[in-house]
C-alpha cells in the first residue's frame, strides 16, 4: 500500500470541518486544477512537492518533533512509538504537536504510534549532530568483513549476511553494551570518539581509531572520512541525553505606536511608491533603460534615477523590480549585430499594449506581485516566505502595536519558519521589513491595513481604494512662486505640477518650483497660457498668486517669439529681434546669417540651434518644415489593452466549499488508460481519426491543454480549451481553463476536425 493509498484511506473518515482544516493547511493541494476527489487530493498531499512546501512552513516544535519520529524510524522502531519519540524530546507529551502534525497530513496516529510517509524517511541528522543509521554503514559490506566485525564483538556465529546484519544491528541498538565496549578502549581512542559522539559525526583524513574501526564505531566512507554511526553517537551521549526541544515562542515586547501613525505612514510610503513607479515607466518610455549582461540594472543608472525623481536608490530598486515582475517593463533582446558590430545591450522598456492602471489598481498590482511573486525555477523563494511570515507574525499584534526589536523580531520568525533554506534569517528578514516599508505594508513596525488585507484578500480592494483616496488633491501656492503639497500628493496632482515646475523637496512636504524654464517646458508640450491656468485653480487650494500668473502669461507671451525651423536650420522672427539674435556673442557659434528681414539661417541643425537660444535667455518654438509646430511625444493614452486586475477572480478557494465538494463526490475514480480517449473518439468519428485528431486525444490524456469546437444542442458552437479528461461513459469530463472549472461534454458534440493545437497553460 503507498502513502497515497493510506492517506486517501484516513482523509474518508474525516468530517467537512477535519478535510477543510487539512486543505486549510496544506493549500497547495487546491491549486488549479481543483481536485475532483479525494483520490487526487491523497496524491497531491503525498507528492515531494507539497511535502516540501508543507515543511518550509512548519514552526520550531513541529519541526523538532517530526525530526524526533525521523530518529525513531532510522533506529528501526516503525511504527514511532509516542513514549519514544517524548523521551528523546525530554518532553511529558508530545501529543498535541503530533495531532498537528496529523492535521497538516505529513503523518498519522495509530494508536500510541506514529506513522511517517515513506519521503519522509530519513538516513542523515547533520542538523542533529548525528550521522547515518548502523544498518546502513553495515549494509555497504561484504559478508566476511561483516562476519570478522561480529566475532570482535563476541557476537553468536553466523553464516548468512542477513544474520550478520541483525545481530550487529541489534548489539549497537543496546546502549548499554556500546558503553560497556567503549569503556574498553584505548584513551587517545575514547577522547575522538567522544568528541565525534558530540556532534562531528564525520571527520576528514586519517584519525587515531583503528580500535574503533575494529568494532564499528568508525566506518571508513567511500570519500575518505570516518563515519560513527547514529546508535554509536546516542550511546555515548548517554541515556539521559535529549534532542533539542524549544516548544515555547521566544519572548518579545510589544510597543505601541498607534493605529493613526501608522495608517498615516503607510499611505504617505504607498503613495510615494505609487509615485517612483509611475515616473519609472515614464523615464524607461521616454529612453529605454539598458541592462547590464546579468539582466539587472546598474548602479550608477539607479542612482541617475534617484536623482532625477527625487526618490532613495532603495525606492528605485523596489519601484524598477515590481513594475518589471507585474508587466510594466519589459526586457527587450536587441536583434544581434552585423559582422563586426558590437551588439547593443538589452533594455527595459514598458509595455505598448499596456495601459497604465488606475492609482488604486496600481497599487494592488504592486501588492500582490510583492506578497506572492513567481517562484524561481528549481529554488525556493526564500525572501518571498519571509516576508510571508513576517507580516503573519506583526498581524497577530493589535492594530498599532509593532515589535520594534529587530534582533527579537528575527528570532521570533527563525521560531516560526526554521526549515527555509538560508544562513542569513536576519538578512532577508531586514530587507522584507524595507520593502514592506516602502510599501506601506508595514509602519514603524507595525502591519497596516494594507498589510492585513494581504491576509484577506477580498478586502484588499477596498483598502487599497482607501488608501489611495487620503492623497491630497489640492496644493498651496505661495507669492515666491512655489507649490507645497503637505502630506502625500495624488498621481495627477503629481504629473501636473511635475509638468509644470521643478520638484524641489519631498517628505512630509512636498514642494515645487515655478522658473521661467518650468513653465516654458509645459507650452513647449502644447500648453496655452489660458489651459495652465484652468489646470493650475483646479488644484488650488485658494487663488492663484498674482506673480504666478504674471510668470505664466509672461512665458506665453514670449514664447515662439521665435521660431526654429527643420531646414538645418532657420530662424524666424521680428526684423529687430532677429538683428539682435544675429550680433549675439553667445550665439555666433549658430553661423547666423540674415536671408531677409524676418529670416536667418543657421549653420546647425534645429535641435541645436534650440539649445543655443534658450541658454541665451530666448524662448523659441520648433517647427516642421510646412510651419507647423513640433511638440514633444507624448505619453500614450489608451493602449490597446489593460493590465489584469489582479483582485478579479483570484481570491484564494474556500476550504471548506472544497471540503463539502469532495465529500459528496466518489472517494476515487479510475483513472484514464493511454488510448482509452482516442478509442472513445474514433466511435464517434466512425472508427476514423486522422492522426491530427489522434495526436490531439493523446495531448489530452498527457495534460496539455487542447482548443477544441463544441456543439451544444440548440445553440451556437463554442470554442473552449480544455484539459485533464475523464471520460464517464458517453461524456467528457474536463477542466475549462477559461471558465476555471471542471465541465462536462457530450463526445459526439466535440468537432476534433476543427480543433487546434495545444496551447499553452500560460
Amino acid at each position: 500500500m503507498t502513502n497515497a493509498d493510506e492517506l486517501l484511506g484516513r482523509l474518508t473518515r474525516l468530517d467537512r470541518e477535519g478535510l477543510a482544516k487539512v486543505l486549510a493547511l496544506r493549500p497547495d493541494v487546491l491549486e488549479e486544477p481543483w481536485p475532483r476527489r479525494l483520490d487526487v487530493v491523497a496524491a497531491r498531499l503525498a507528492s515531494p512537492e507539497s511535502l516540501n512546501e508543507a515543511l518550509l512552513r512548519l514552526p520550531m516544535p513541529l519541526v523538532q518533533v517530526m525530526r524526533a519520529v525521523q530518529l525513531c524510524y532510522a533506529l528501526g522502531q516503525r511504527p514511532a512509538p509516542l513514549g519514544e519519540v517524548a523521551r528523546l524530546l525530554g518532553a511529558a507529551s508530545v501529543e498535541s504537536f503530533v495531532d498537528d502534525l496529523t492535521e497538516r497530513a505529513l503523518l498519522w496516529r495509530d494508536g500510541d504510534n506514529v506513522v511517517l510517509p515513506d519521503l519522509l524517511h530519513r538516513n542523515s541528522f547533520e542538523p542533529e549532530g548525528l550521522g547515518q543509521p548502523v544498518a546502513n554503514l553495515l549494509g555497504e559490506l561484504g559478508t566476511p568483513w561483516l562476519a570478522k566485525l561480529s566475532r570482535a564483538l563476541g557476537l553468536p556465529d553466523a553464516k548468512r549476511k542477513p544474520e550478520l546484519l541483525l545481530g550487529l544491528v541489534r548489539f549497537f541498538r543496546d546502549g548499554d553494551r556500546v558503553r560497556e565496549l567503549f569503556a574498553t578502549a584505548p584513551e587517545d581512542t575514547r577522547k575522538v570518539l567522544r568528541d565525534m559522539a558530540d556532534g562531528v559525526p564525520e571527520v576528514d583524513g586519517v584519525v587515531p581509531g583503528g580500535w574503533a574501526f575494529d568494532h564499528g564505531f568508525l566506518f571508513a566512507t567511500y570519500y575518505g572520512s570516518a563515519a560513527m554511526p547514529i546508535e554509536v553517537a546516542l550511546a555515548l551521549r548517554g541515556p539521559d541525553h535529549q534532542l533539542p526541544f524549544t516548544p515555547d515562542e521566544p519572548a518579545y515586547t510589544v510597543t505601541h505606536i498607534g493605529t493613526e501613525a501608522a495608517e498615516a505612514a503607510s499611505s504617505a510610503a504607498a503613495l510615494r511608491l505609487l509615485d517612483r513607479v509611475s515616473a519609472i515607466v515614464d523615464l524607461a518610455a521616454a529612453e529605454p533603460f539598458p541592462l547590464l549582461k546579468d539582466g539587472t540594472i546598474g548602479v550608477r543608472l539607479i542612482k541617475k534615477l534617484a536623482k532625477e525623481t527625487g526618490g532613495t536608490t532603495a525606492e528605485i530598486e523596489l519601484a524598477i523590480d515590481l513594475a518589471a515582475q507585474a508587466g510594466l517593463l519589459l526586457a527587450d533582446e536587441p536583434e544581434p549585430p552585423g559582422r563586426g558590430r558590437k551588439a547593443p545591450p538589452p533594455t527595459l522598456a514598458p509595455d505598448p499594449d499596456l495601459a497604465r492602471p488606475a492609482p488604486a489598481l496600481l497599487y494592488r498590482l504592486l501588492l500582490t506581485t510583492w506578497w506572492d511573486p513567481e517562484p524561481p525555477e528549481y529554488e525556493t523563494d526564500v525572501d518571498a516566505l519571509v516576508r510571508q511570515a513576517v507580516v503573519r507574525l506583526l498581524a497577530r499584534l493589535d492594530p498599532g502595536d509593532a515589535i520594534t526589536d529587530l534582533d527579537a523580531l528575527t528570532r521570533l520568525a527563525e521560531w516560526h519558519a526554521p526549515m527555509l533554506p538560508t544562513d542569513d534569517f536576519a538578512g532577508h528578514l531586514r530587507v522584507a521589513l524595507t520593502e514592506a516599508e516602502l510599501l506601506g505594508v508595514v509602519a514603524h513596525g507595525a502591519v497596516t491595513a494594507a498589510g492585513r488585507a494581504l491576509l484577506a484578500p477580498e478586502k484588499l480592494g477596498e483598502v487599497a481604494d482607501e488608501l489611495v483616496s487620503r492623497a491630497r488633491t489640492t496644493a498651496l501656492f505661495g507669492t515666491d512662486l512655489t507649490a507645497i503639497v503637505p502630506g502625500s500628493p495624488d498621481t495627477r496632482l503629481t504629473a501636473l505640477l511635475d509638468r509644470v515646475a521643478d520638484r524641489e523637496a519631498q517628505g512630509t512636504a512636498t514642494s515645487w518650483r515655478f522658473s521661467p524654464a518650468s513653465v516654458r517646458r509645459a507650452f513647449d508640450q502644447g500648453a496655452t497660457a489660458a489651459e495652465l491656468l484652468d489646470d493650475l485653480r483646479t488644484i488650488a487650494a485658494g487663488e492663484l498668486p498674482q506673480p504666478l500668473v504674471y510668470l505664466v502669461n509672461d512665458v506665453a507671451r514670449r514664447h515662439g517669439e521665435a521660431q526654429v525651423l527643420d531646414v538645418a536650420s532657420v530662424v524666424v522672427g521680428e526684423p529687430a529681434l532677429l538683428a539682435e539674435l544675429a550680433a549675439h556673442r553667445k550665439l555666433a557659434k549658430l553661423g547666423l546669417r540674415a536671408v531677409a528681414p524676418t529670416v536667418l539661417t543657421s549653420t546647425v541643425d534645429s535641435s541645436g540651434t534650440l539649445e543655443a537660444l534658450r541658454g541665451a535667455g530666448y524662448a523659441p518654438t520648433r517647427h516642421a518644415s510646412d510651419g507647423t509646430i513640433v511638440l514633444p511625444a507624448r505619453d500614450q493614452v489608451e493602449p490597446a489593452m489593460a493590465v489584469h486586475d489582479p483582485e478579479a477572480g483570484d481570491l484564494p478557494p474556500d476550504p471548506a466549499e472544497h471540503a463539502a465538494r469532495l465529500l459528496a463526490a466518489p472517494a476515487s475514480g479510475p483513472a484514464l488508460l493511454r488510448g482509452q480517449l482516442a478509442r472513445a473518439m474514433s466511435d464517434r468519428y466512425a472508427g476514423r481519426l486522422t492522426p491530427k485528431q489522434q495526436q490531439l486525444c493523446w495531448q489530452l490524456e498527457a495534460g496539455l491543454p487542447v482548443d477544441v469546437l463544441y456543439r451544444p444542442d440548440g445553440a451556437e458552437p463554442v470554442r473552449l480549451v480544455i484539459a485533464y479528461p475523464e471520460i464517464d461513459g458517453d461524456v467528457l469530463d474536463v477542466w475549462s481553463l477559461e471558465d476555471r472549472a471542471y465541465v462536462r461534454l457530450e463526445l459526439a458534440r466535440i468537432d476534433l476536425a476543427q480543433a487546434s493545437t495545444a496551447v499553452s497553460f500560460a
